[in-house]
């Protein structure tokens, strides 16, 4: 096979991976669910996996071609297992190393490794490589053969062009997001500073502060950065997970709610307005009240005889 009909078909099966995350989360929880670490329908991991299972075919095929022996199912069905569960570890560990965020955890599925990993599925992605395998890949080789090379050419160019655009928008999203969340951790511990301080001098932590800020900071992001939101099913740290919650429910509060609360917080303000300003009026009185009182003091004084004149 030439170097453009594997590019060509690791866009098929990225799609083919899209499309089974989707229908498998769909099913699972009773709502759409846009899967995959690009913003595109692809899931690269599953494009990657599809084409080593095609090259190791074609490997093998023509390494036993002289004897005419095949591999043992058993052999394919191992090789497939064990090639998933590392491309699936090693990929979990790249995206968290840079972006500091998981697209899959599997810490509640049993037999699992630091939630990279888990036995159930790293069977079931061996019995899907073996399928390739023996139904797919001779069919697959045999397209490959039959279409010209110009075609593969055209498909493989478009392929890149299309999943290099994705990726740019992703990464810069991604970059931002994370930004975005190192932003309002740095915020969410400053105010927690200012409630701690609050507390030890015997003020009422002002709580709603903390998620106010927060929801101004999630008003202000956009689509992308919601959709990204969705995606991720976990974060490195605890603190970085507590910010990304806040700011889901930032996004996912309905607008009428947060114009109400909006409102409260104007007419605590107007009022607060009022009430300083009322302070500075009596405080103006009682001004006057001191220069009246000093002036009629000074008054009497005045007009009471000394003594020398009563002598």
């Amino acid at each position: 096979m030439d170097l453009c009909a594997y590019v060509t078909w690791f866009g098929v099966f990225s799609v083919g991976g899209w499309l089974y995350e989707c229908t498998y989360c769909a099913i699972k929880t009773k709502k759409w669910d846009n899967r995959g670490f690009l913003f595109g329908p692809v899931c690269p991991i599953y494009g990657f996996g599809g084409i080593l299972v095609i090259w190791v075919s074609n490997m093998a095929g023509a390494a036993l071609a002289g004897s005419g022996a095949k591999a043992a199912w058993w052999q394919v069905f191992l090789a497939c297992a064990i090639g998933s569960a590392i491309l699936e570890y090693v990929t979990s560990y790249v995206l968290e190393r840079f972006f500091h965020a998981r697209w899959w955890d599997y810490s509640h599925v049993p037999l699992n490794l630091n939630g990279r990993i888990a036995l159930p599925f790293t069977l079931c992605f061996g019995a899907a490589g073996t399928a390739i395998y023996y139904l797919l890949a001779d069919s697959v080789v045999a397209a490959s053969a039959a279409l010209p090379l110009v075609v593969w050419e055209v498909a493989a160019l478009v392929t890149v062009g299309l999943m290099s655009a994705d990726l740019a928008l992703t990464n810069s999203v991604l970059s931002d997001l994370d930004g975005r969340i190192e932003e309002a951790q740095a915020d969410f511990n400053a105010v927690m500073d200012t409630v701690v301080a609050d507390m030890a001098s015997g003020r009422v932590p002002l709580a709603e502060d903390i998620r106010e800020h927060t929801r101004r900071l999630a008003s202000g992001m956009s689509a992308p950065h919601l959709e990204v939101l969705s995606k991720v099913r976990a974060f490195s740290t605890d603190a970085r997970a507590a910010v990304a919650r806040g700011l889901r429910e930032g996004l996912e509060a309905e607008p009428e709610s947060l114009e109400l609360e909006h409102e409260e917080i104007e007419e605590i303000e107007s009022g607060q307005e009022e009430a300083d300003a009322e302070r500075e009026v009596l405080a103006e009185l009682d001004a006057e009240a001191d220069t009246d009182a000093d002036a009629d003091a000074g008054a009497a004084s005045g007009e009471r005889p000394s003594d020398d004149a009563r002598a």
